[in-house]
């Protein structure tokens, strides 16, 4: 007979307030680096929203299993509110070097825009959403100014080497490098969660998360180009939803240029249900497939126009193909359709938007828990007959 040995409560409870301490010491460290001169800007900054965004909220979430659950909530909501404090006062004060290059008005309308289709997803995830708007607000941060300032360091070197009109570092490198990157909150969102058999996000938690990354993103990357904007009727029908989309003129064709936030979440829609989803879909594979080549095939093709040197051919069948800017959109919006379908069954969802804001944590429990089983229904039964047979 093999001995047990378990952690009590008050133990996991020390711990817990030990890794929020821990928290928000590197935050507040970060911040004073930066002012002293220690830490450029960028590295600070993505110190200060990781922790903020993914180190607390979502990660811990999953990882604090020993602590009690008062305690747990205590400590993580009183640790992330500090941490997305100083988080909002890092943002503020890089504002001004942000809207350099338009000014605040382009940058108020653009996040707009941006808060609008955000709004909407929020709304539509509410009756499957597991997850808080600490976790949201983070994640949207570390977008802003953490993974733009991951893709500056990665793509610039080969962009100043080649130029801006080589497709290779334009239209290839910079496109894949920027479409990782931002989905590094995700993955490890999705690395923890798929460890996981009692409680499991839903898919549409991880496809906000990749939204609002995206979001922040966008915004950031916007300001810096001198451009951005609030449209209802750029783009018949999509601009109802996503009113952030521009839109340009190629070949007398009008194209729709779709942007981050929709290729973000995207993408992880399609690989969050691909692999959350791959025990009880045996073709759920096609899903990250199909996604990140649309993406990949749009961002890619549309960037390749702007250097001017793409061949006339392959650029009309690349208009052709991605509906003229407009398949990752349509896409999106499928995807989001099927998923809420899916997992509103599962939870047992109702047409009553008052009890699904705000989120209490017995429901995102409550759901969490039916999720799981419906993800990974084998492993969550082994996992109670382990529990049951072991006492």
């Amino acid at each position: 007979m093999s001995a047990v040995v378990t952690r009590s409560p008050a133990s996991g409870d020390r711990t817990l307030a030990i890794v929020g301490g821990a928290i928000v010491a590197v935050s507040v460290g970060a911040v004073l680096a930066r002012f002293a001169g220690v830490l450029p800007d960028g590295p600070a900054t993505l110190i200060v929203l990781v922790c903020a965004g993914i180190g607390l909220k979502v990660a811990m979430s999953y990882a604090a299993r020993s602590a009690s659950s008062a305690a747990r909530m205590r400590t993580m909501t009183l640790v992330s509110t500090v941490a997305l404090a100083i988080s909002g006062l890092t943002v503020l004060a890089s504002l001004p070097r942000i809207t350099k290059a338009a000014g605040l008005h382009p940058f108020a309308m653009d996040f707009a825009a941006q808060l609008w289709t955000l709004g909407l997803l929020i709304f539509v995830a509410g009756p499957v959403r597991t997850i808080g708007w600490r976790a949201l607000v983070g994640v949207g941060l570390t977008g802003l100014l953490g993974i733009t300032a991951l893709a500056r360091l990665v793509g610039t070197p080969l962009v100043e080497k080649l130029g801006t009109s080589s497709i290779l570092a334009t239209a290839v490198w910079v496109p894949i490098t920027e479409e990782a990157l931002k989905v590094l909150p995700v993955a490890i969102v999705l690395r923890m969660a798929m460890r996981r058999t009692e409680t499991r996000p839903s898919v549409l938690d991880l496809t906000l998360i990749g939204a609002w990354t995206g979001a922040g993103f966008s915004l950031f990357e916007d300001a810096a180009l001198g451009r951005g904007g609030f449209s209802l009727t750029a783009n018949p029908l999509l601009s109802l939803l996503f009113p952030s989309e521009g839109k340009g003129v190629v070949y007398g064709w009008t194209v729709a240029q779709s942007g981050h936030l929709v290729h973000t979440a995207l993408i992880v829609l399609g690989v969050s249900f691909g692999l959350m989803y791959r025990r009880p879909q045996s073709r759920a594979w096609i899903a990250p497939v199909a996604a990140i080549a649309a993406v990949l095939m749009e961002h890619c093709s549309q960037n390749a126009i702007l250097t001017g040197r793409l061949n006339g051919v392959v650029a009309k069948i690349s208009i052709v193909l991605t509906l003229g800017g407009r398949l990752t959109s349509l896409m999106l919006i499928g995807g989001i359709a099927y998923a809420i379908a899916l997992e509103w069954r599962v939870v047992g969802g109702v047409v009553a938007p008052k009890s699904w804001f705000p989120l209490s944590p017995i429901e995102a429990q409550r759901r969490s828990m039916l999720l799981a089983a419906a993800q990974a229904p084998g492993r969550v039964s082994m996992s109670r007959a382990s529990a049951g047979g072991t006492a």
